[in-house]
């Protein structure tokens, strides 16, 4: 299988790149990937930058190059919300654009033009596989909605509106427009965010102090998923 890996920053995908057999770079439009192998899966690993577009953009470019491709998995580190505590794996079955409003357009709050809803799917087996390699992995997890926007969010009751809106249990600024490109694309895709704050006044100082330790439950996570498929 040729699987895409997607992460906003260099500590995200770092774990999964030390583990790669056979590593070189390869360029897909303006961007620089890593392809190697692990588990007999030809691997392309993608450090995207923060926020929708060089995420969407990202995306775009090695699907574009790489039509070989056969499924996506973003990674990295989220805020948590709606119970999600750090340390914990959260796992994608639909995503949403948390600040996307067309509702002057007769849209609902977060629905992009041309979807009839506001909630963008993942993948099914996908999401089923990495919660056998989770098990498996004995890492905490969740499966719900992951809410993107391109917003830090560092206030309680920011991270409560996006949960009692949208029934997201995390928020984070790349998911769902990964996941808008995949579904244009029609190439199957799951986001697996390992949580590093909650969300709140107190998020930036819990982000930088936990990145790479719960990123690295991250990496666990998706090379167990990569032994299984």
């Amino acid at each position: 299988m040729e699987i895409l890996i997607v992460g906003a920053l260099q500590k995200e995908i770092d774990g999964l790149l030390a583990d790669l057999k056979n590593g070189e770079q390869v360029r897909a439009g303006a961007f620089t990937l890593s392809r190697g192998t692990y588990a007999n899966h030809t691997v392309y690993l993608s450090k995207c930058g923060v926020g929708k577009v060089y995420s969407a953009a990202a995306t775009a470019a090695a699907l574009t190059a790489f039509p070989s491709i056969e499924c996506v998995i973003n990674i990295g580190v989220s805020g948590g919300i709606g119970g999600s505590k750090r340390g914990m794996i959260v796992v994608s079955d639909k995503t949403v654009h948390h600040d996307f409003d067309g509702t002057p357009d007769g849209l609902k709050l977060g629905q992009l033009e041309g979807f009839d809803s506001e909630f963008l799917p993942c993948d099914g087996e996908m999401v089923a596989r990495m919660e056998k390699a989770l098990k498996a992995e004995n890492l905490p997890y969740r499966i719900g909605t992951i809410a993107s926007g391109d917003q830090f969010i560092a206030s309680k009751e920011k991270g409560e509106w996006i949960h009692n809106t949208f029934g997201a249990v995390a928020c984070d600024f790349e998911s769902a427009p990964i996941n808008q490109v995949c579904l244009v694309y029609g190439v199957p895709f799951i986001a697996v965010r390992a949580i590093s704050d909650n969300g709140d006044e107190g998020a930036v100082e819990s982000f930088y102090t936990f990145l790479e330790r719960v990123a690295a439950n991250g990496t666990r996570a998706v090379e167990a998923f990569l032994r299984l498929s």
